[in-house]
């Protein structure tokens, strides 16, 4: 049998199906996370957060996170430990849901957390904390090996 163009056009098709299957069958495996649950309210009340980063700005040089032998170290500064009572972190990874961490401590000068509470990758370290009825706000990225 020879080869002719109809052969060839037939074969062309049936590549582009099995591609096309494959690339949807690839898709419909993805996670399709959101950013956050809450997403859309996150981003009606966007003008609030604006506020909180403003008002947190002067707090951005008395926060100091470093990885410390087998520990992450949290360090705040004097005036920062006095100022509220709670500090509330969240350690948030973008590409997987399952690898976020959230704790809360009493506002004190170091707070250490171990490697062994956390996966490997890029995190986003949210810290917040309530003082005279305002919300403050930190954010600082990280990368755990």
């Amino acid at each position: 049998m020879k080869f002719n163009w109809g052969h060839g056009v037939f074969a062309f098709m049936t590549l582009f199906l099995l591609l096309s299957i494959g690339f949807i069958i690839f898709s419909l495996n993805q996670s399709e996370d959101l950013v956050s649950d809450d997403y859309y309210e996150k981003g009606a009340d966007y003008s609030k957060q604006i506020e909180i980063n403003k008002r947190s700005a002067i707090y951005l040089d008395s926060i100091a996170i470093n990885p410390i032998g087998t520990n992450i170290n949290i360090s705040l500064c004097k005036s920062l430990e006095n100022s509220g009572d709670t500090l509330f972190v969240h350690f948030y990874n973008p590409s997987d849901k399952e690898a976020d961490f959230k704790i809360k401590f009493p506002m004190s000068d170091e707070i250490n957390i171990p490697f062994s509470e956390l996966k490997s990758g890029r995190y986003q370290v949210k810290m917040s904390w309530n003082h005279k009825h305002l919300i403050y706000n930190f954010e600082k990225e990280i990368t755990i090996n």
